[in-house]
């Protein structure tokens, strides 16, 4: 039966009633300019202590929660997670990719990006129908359906119908943008399956960045800590493969490759060597096999 949302809004925070009784914090409205156009746009954010009490650090992806479910991989995976808020419940909905949630900060703007995939999964979740009635996957695509009819919102080359429907504009926050994040925040929140899903969706991200890498740039027998700079690098995309193969021919790979991107986001830089200062050293202790596709 599907959970009902009812908004509740209190200046600049945003809650919602959950069937009626049940109040629930969700985010705050934030301004972000757009440090190129000086375009401001509005949107949800429930980063930093909204009501003054931050919902969402009670919900952080640990690597030692999920060793047993992913060795390894849980841990090459945390530093990326830490470095993108580390919450199952993040939510943000103003800049141009207009909905991103979850540890990873999956983007709902990228066509077959790590959000629809991971959105597609749960969408076969027994719960989904509590949460999204009207949607559904088929022939490999979620569409919405509308009576009889079955609309598209997304393909290999767009998802903007995904997005309008998450968050119908940047102009200002709309109830079914806040209804959305509350969906998503309620799900994973109230169901461990779906952050062990998430969890899975971000394994699955950084397998297919670092095979991408090695196509590029010959990672084959490159150790986990050198990977996992390249994988974080890939995963916001603040340089290019030019850039990582000049750092990777340099005497020191390592600390060459934290720099990459740093002009552009030294704060995302500087979170990065941090989260790996303590990290470094198991990570180094496996290399990437192209043969077995993994870590050895």
């Amino acid at each position: 039966m599907a959970i009902h949302f009812d908004v509740v809004r209190d200046g600049k925070h945003f809650s919602v009633r959950v069937d009626g009784s049940k109040v629930f914090k969700i985010a705050a409205k934030v301004r972000y300019r757009n440090r190129r156009t000086g375009v401001e746009r509005f949107g949800l954010s429930n980063d930093g202590g909204f009501f003054g009490n931050d919902e969402a650090r009670k919900h952080l992806y640990a690597a030692t929660d999920f060793d047993s479910v992913f060795p390894f991989w849980s841990d090459f995976i945390e530093p990326t997670a830490i470095c993108e808020g580390q919450s199952f419940i993040s939510i943000n909905t103003y800049d141009r990719a207009r909905f991103t949630f979850g540890f990873g900060q999956f983007a709902a703007h990228v066509p077959d990006g790590d959000f629809i995939r991971w959105f597609r999964d749960m969408l076969q979740r027994p719960e989904a129908v509590d949460y999204f009635p009207n949607l559904d996957v088929q022939a490999g695509r979620i569409v919405k359906v509308e009576d009889t009819k079955v609309v598209p919102l997304e393909n290999e080359d767009s998802t903007e119908p995904l997005q309008l429907y998450f968050n119908p504009t940047l102009d200002e926050v709309e109830d079914a943008e806040v209804v959305a994040s509350a969906k998503f925040i309620h799900w994973t929140t109230n169901h461990p399956e779906a952050r062990l899903l998430q969890v899975q969706h971000m394994v699955n991200t950084a397998m297919r960045l670092v095979k991408e890498a090695d196509r590029r740039l010959g990672l084959d027998g490159q150790t986990g800590d050198i990977c996992c700079v390249i994988v974080d690098v890939r995963h916001q995309g603040r340089a290019g493969f030019d850039e990582l193969q000049h750092a990777l021919l340099q005497s020191k790979p390592y600390e060459a490759l934290l720099e990459v991107g740093a002009d552009g986001e030294p704060e995302r830089v500087a979170n990065l060597k941090a989260a790996l200062s303590t990290r470094r050293g198991e990570l180094k202790k496996k290399k990437w096999s192209r043969s077995t596709g993994g870590f050895v």
